[in-house]
């Protein structure tokens, strides 16, 4: 059986557009049109799909399913400028459906990842939430996602709101945690390299453990002594107060009745 060819019209031109953008054009579905405020970038990212950018939202084609990669503070004037006819679906973690204009077919194709703009990423093992107001349009989406990826969920919007916390906390958060450390070690000059294996091992032992018990660390062995040692070192007094709450907040969780 052949499986279904969709005719897309990418809105955005961020990282989630080109990345998707040139995924489903891979995976065999025809990028139709590109849209976007600033005409440069639209224009840019459509020769890069080999295709043409849209003039307006209002003439975007009713046959064409609609993938809106904006910001999520826009994605609601956005939906309320297209046609009422075409189908559409926005890339959002933490935007609510009923939040959205009402309209007969509405969306989400949320690819659980992070995307930089140098950086290819192996589409196929990224999970996909989907969800939509209409279980045929669910089913569509839900095909789209899975010519992508093997890891496509259906997941409402509390589930895919929550889980968008948790991914904000686990990758968000944690590069910024990278940063302070390249920071620290940038002013001592030491390679930040030498994390790098570090790094890798926190992560591959979570395949095998949990994150409490694959804890580790001073803060673990109640070692006040080296972690006072470690924030008078510290030269930025914000990197001092979120050594002191983690470390703070680790102890409390390891030592917990």
């Amino acid at each position: 059986m052949t499986k279904k060819k969709e005719h897309i019209v990418i809105i955005g031109t961020g990282k989630v557009a080109q990345h998707l953008g040139l995924q489903l054009i891979r995976s065999g579905h025809k990028i139709k049109y590109v849209w976007g405020r600033n005409i440069s970038k639209a224009k840019r990212l459509a020769k890069l799909f080999e295709t043409n950018t849209l003039p307006s939202l209002e003439q975007l084609p009713k046959e064409y399913l609609a993938l809106v990669c904006v910001s999520d503070d826009a994605i609601k004037e956005v939906v309320s400028q297209l046609p009422k006819e075409v189908k559409v679906a926005y890339t959002s973690g933490s935007v609510k459906l009923e939040d959205i204009a009402d309209r007969p077919d509405i969306g989400v194709f949320y690819p659980l990842q992070s995307f930089s703009e140098e950086r290819n990423i192996n589409i196929s093992i990224v999970p996909f939430l989907i969800e939509a107001t209409q279980i045929e349009f669910q089913d569509d989406l839900k095909r789209l996602a899975k010519s992508l990826s093997s890891k496509v969920i259906i997941a409402d919007s509390q589930v895919r709101f929550n889980t968008h916390i948790a991914a904000v906390m686990v990758n968000n958060f944690t590069n910024f945690l990278y940063h302070l450390a390249q920071e620290h070690l940038n002013e001592n000059k030491i390679d930040f390299n030498l994390l790098k294996p570090l790094m890798r091992e926190t992560i591959n032992k979570l395949d095998e453990l949990t994150p409490i018990e694959a804890q580790t660390g001073p803060a673990v062995r109640g070692d006040k002594k080296i972690i006072e040692k470690h924030i008078n070192a510290l030269s930025n007094p914000e990197t001092k107060q979120v050594y002191r709450l983690l470390s703070e907040l680790i102890h409390k969780e390891i030592n917990k009745s």
